[in-house]
């Protein structure tokens, strides 16, 4: 059994410092892990996305057609709400995702002394399982859909706010593979194949989308430096 450590498990860790927060991701505790992790670097990169457009807003500079109205006022507004709720969903499963993997352990230590237990055990580990692989698979999606705002903040928001634009694409590109990542481990441990296999669709799906955004993007802004030079 994995051995904890002496920090406490109750407090939600998005209102730690980060200080805390770093010092319970380097202990000894398979939790918070590579998947709260993810989320964590997405809900960062929605923040920059979202900063991108305040700036925008505040100094009324953005590289658009302003005859596509997209420096209006109701513009900047709803996209600085969608990157703000992606950043608070993205927040939200810094905890939950460290939760589903509790769960996972929780049902692994259940007894299992007769054939009733084994049975109720496999279908405990298989039902937190399944929470464990759907929690980091919306954090892909929601880090995607980070990716594709911040893309957007960076040709259409402050030409001085670019890279911090790009740094939010890069983060939440992390947070896409990242969680991923554990989507996938996760699935190797499911009986259900048909799920899996539906699950293992989609992640090629995300992982593509989020590659390829990537590439436009890198290559939009690496042409906007150099344009700069």
């Amino acid at each position: 059994m994995l051995e904890h450590s002496p920090f406490s498990s109750t407090e939600p860790l998005t209102e730690l410092s980060l200080e805390e927060l770093s010092l319970r991701i380097a202990s000894a505790d398979p939790t918070p892990g590579g998947g709260s992790v993810s989320a964590l670097v997405g809900s960062l990169g929605a923040a920059l996305g979202c900063m991108v457009w305040r700036l925008t807003e505040s100094k009324g500079t953005g590289r658009h057609d302003d005859s596509a109205d997209l420096d209006s006022s109701h513009r900047l507004t709803r996209s600085i709400k969608e990157l703000q709720s992606l950043s608070a969903r993205l927040r939200a499963n810094v905890d939950r995702d460290a939760q589903s993997y509790e769960g996972v352990l929780t049902a692994m230590r259940l007894p299992k002394a007769t054939d009733a237990d084994k049975a109720a055990r496999r279908a405990a580990i298989e039902a937190a399982t399944r929470v464990a692989t759907e929690v980091p698979l919306e954090t892909a999606r929601l880090c995607l859909q980070v990716m594709e705002a911040c893309l957007a903040a960076s040709r259409q928001g402050h030409p001085g706010a670019i890279t911090d634009a790009g740094v939010g694409l890069l983060t939440a590109f992390a947070g896409v593979n990242g969680a991923l990542y554990n989507v996938q481990i996760n699935l190797s441990g499911l009986s259900d194949e048909a799920y899996a296999a539906a699950v293992s669709t989609e992640v090629e799906s995300l992982r593509g989308r989020a590659a390829s955004t990537w590439r436009d993007a890198d290559a939009h802004i690496r042409a906007t430096l150099a344009s700069q030079q």
